[in-house]
């Protein structure tokens, strides 16, 4: 798992503390997002069984809020390496092999999640101007969030790749 330098080690440069600024701003969000969508659904429940007449808009809203978490979470998560795997054989192997592994691994990932970022230009792209039935939003906007956190995605598991092949094709002192 890669952090930020300890802080009583060497100050991170400018790119670093960008990163953790995003990924500060990113995890807001996403608190922001749950919160969001745990108030809108009780309000759905609420209008739809106290009152009995439910809100138009709030399964919408609350159908964006999921998106804007799991697309938000997914990126976080790839920066921090945090991806649900299955590692019983790769813990077998000596640390080399295992950055190996790992290198290839977000190599594959890497490489999955460019037809992500095709597909989600695309779609952004032919769906720009598309409304919302409830809101009336463009639906670019959250086929934008898909985007980013997808690219996000892509630079992140590109550092991760050459971060462990160098590690693996590091050589062991005699």
């Amino acid at each position: 798992m890669s952090r930020l330098p300890d802080p009583a080690g060497p100050a991170p440069g400018p790119f670093a503390r960008a990163e953790a600024m995003l990924l500060s701003a990113m995890r807001w969000a996403i608190v922001a997002a749950m919160t969001g969508m745990i108030l809108v659904v009780a309000l759905q429940v609420a209008s739809r069984f106290v009152v009995d007449r439910p809100f138009s808009w709030t399964e919408e809203v609350a159908r964006f809020l999921f998106i804007c978490l799991v697309f938000l979470g997914t990126a976080v998560l790839a920066r921090r390496e945090e991806h649900l795997t299955v590692t019983v054989l790769v813990d077998l192997l000596p640390p080399r092999l295992r950055h190996a592994a790992a290198a290839v691994a977000a190599a594959l990932a890497f490489w999955c999640t460019t037809f992500l970022v095709r597909g989600g230009w695309a779609t952004l792209l032919r769906e720009w101007d598309q409304r919302t039935p409830a809101l009336r939003l463009p639906m670019g906007v959250i086929f934008a969030i898909v985007l980013l956190s997808c690219a996000l995605m892509l630079a992140w598991l590109a550092l991760h790749a050459i971060r462990h092949a160098r590690f693996a094709l590091r050589r062991v002192p005699a």
